[in-house]
C-alpha cells in the first residue's frame, strides 16, 4: 500500500512540475519564430510587437527580453532597449550579450542624467538585512532595560552611574536602530530603478503647476520613490522631481 501511495505521489509531482512548461511552450514559441523571422527582415517593429506577444504567452525570459532589446536598438527606442536588456540582465545576470549591448545602448544616447546615489545612511541600511535590524533592536532594548533595572537597584555611586550611562547609550542606539528598521522597511522596498522611455518634464509637486525643475532625457536611468495618481516621485543624480507616471518604466 505505502509503495502505491509513493508511486502516486511521483506521478503527481511529475505532472506538477512538467504541466506549466509544456502549456507554455508551444504558443510562445511560434511567436518568436515569427518574430526571428520579422527580424531578419528588418522590420523591427513587427518583430517587437510579437516577442511582447511571446513574453505574455508565458515565454518570459533573459533571452527573450534580449531579443526584444535588439528590436528596440535597431529601431533607435534607445530608452526600450535600456529598459529591456536591463530586464534580461536582471534575471540572468551573467547574460553577456546584454551586458554589452547595454552598454552599447547607453553609449548611444546623447543625453541622459546622472544616475541616483543613495546617501551613506541609506546604502548602510540596505546592506543590513532587516532580520539583523530587528535583532539588533531587540538586544538594545534588552540592555537598556537591564541598564534601568541596575538604576532603580543599585544604591548611589559609581555603579549606579555607569548603570545610568548604559541605559542612555543602549536607549539612544534602540532609537537608532528603530529609525533604521522602519526605514528599511517602508522607505528601501519603494525605491525601484527605472527607465525614462521618452522626454520627461520634472516638477516639484505632484500637481505639474509652473515651470518644470528639469526634463529627463529618454534613456535616462533613475529611482522610482513614490506614486500619486498618474505621476511617479523619480530621484536622480541631481535632484528629485515628479513626472508623467507613463514616461518611465521599471525593469
Amino acid at each position: 500500500m505505502s509503495r502505491r501511495a509513493a508511486l502516486l505521489g511521483l506521478l503527481i509531482a511529475l505532472v506538477l512540475f512538467a504541466t506549466p512548461a509544456a502549456a507554455q511552450t508551444p504558443a510562445s514559441s511560434a511567436l518568436v519564430d515569427q518574430a526571428g523571422q520579422a527580424y531578419d527582415q528588418s522590420r523591427y517593429g513587427d518583430a517587437a510587437q510579437l516577442y511582447r506577444r511571446a513574453a505574455e504567452s508565458g515565454g518570459e525570459g533573459p533571452e527573450l527580453r534580449y531579443d526584444l532589446g535588439n528590436c528596440y536598438l535597431k529601431a533607435g527606442d534607445l530608452g526600450r532597449a535600456i529598459l529591456e536588456y536591463r530586464r534580461a540582465l536582471a534575471s540572468e545576470p551573467s547574460l553577456v550579450a546584454a551586458q554589452k549591448n547595454l552598454a552599447l545602448a547607453r553609449s548611444l544616447l546623447p543625453a541622459r542624467v546622472a544616475p541616483y546615489q543613495p546617501s551613506p545612511w541609506e546604502a548602510a541600511i540596505a546592506r543590513i538585512p532587516v532580520r539583523g535590524l530587528q535583532w539588533l533592536v531587540i538586544v538594545l532594548a534588552l540592555v537598556a532595560n537591564a541598564g534601568l533595572a541596575l538604576v532603580i537597584l543599585l544604591a548611589s555611586g559609581r555603579g549606579r552611574r555607569a548603570a545610568a550611562v548604559l541605559l542612555v547609550g543602549a536607549a539612544v542606539c534602540a532609537g537608532l536602530a528603530c529609525t533604521a528598521l522602519l526605514y528599511a522597511k517602508t522607505v528601501l522596498p519603494s525605491h525601484r530603478p527605472a527607465v525614462v522611455l521618452r522626454s520627461a518634464p520634472v516638477h516639484a509637486a505632484p500637481e505639474a503647476q509652473g515651470a518644470p525643475l528639469a526634463t529627463l532625457p529618454a534613456g535616462s536611468e533613475v529611482i522610482l520613490a513614490a506614486r500619486a495618481g498618474d505621476r511617479v516621485l523619480v530621484l536622480w543624480g541631481e535632484g528629485r522631481g515628479w513626472t508623467e507616471a507613463s514616461a518611465v518604466e521599471a525593469p
